[in-house]
């Protein structure tokens, strides 16, 4: 059997810290830093540079 994971739409406020969830306004992936910081990991994105997100605001989660 193959697993298959999905993404799964959540408010911000419900990634754990050090999850990794997809920004569909953006379209790429980043990794949540705090509970108003994540940073970027894919694209352009190398991790350092933070980006501020509302608790409120979607995204998605591989699960």
């Amino acid at each position: 059997m193959s697993s298959h994971t999905t993404l799964h739409r959540i408010k911000f406020s419900e990634v754990a810290i050090g999850e990794r969830f997809y920004d569909p306004i953006s379209a790429e992936y980043f990794v949540k830093q705090s509970e108003d910081l994540a940073a970027m990991v894919t694209g352009i994105g190398d991790g350092t540079i933070a980006d501020e997100f509302e608790a409120d605001d979607i995204v998605g989660v591989n699960r």
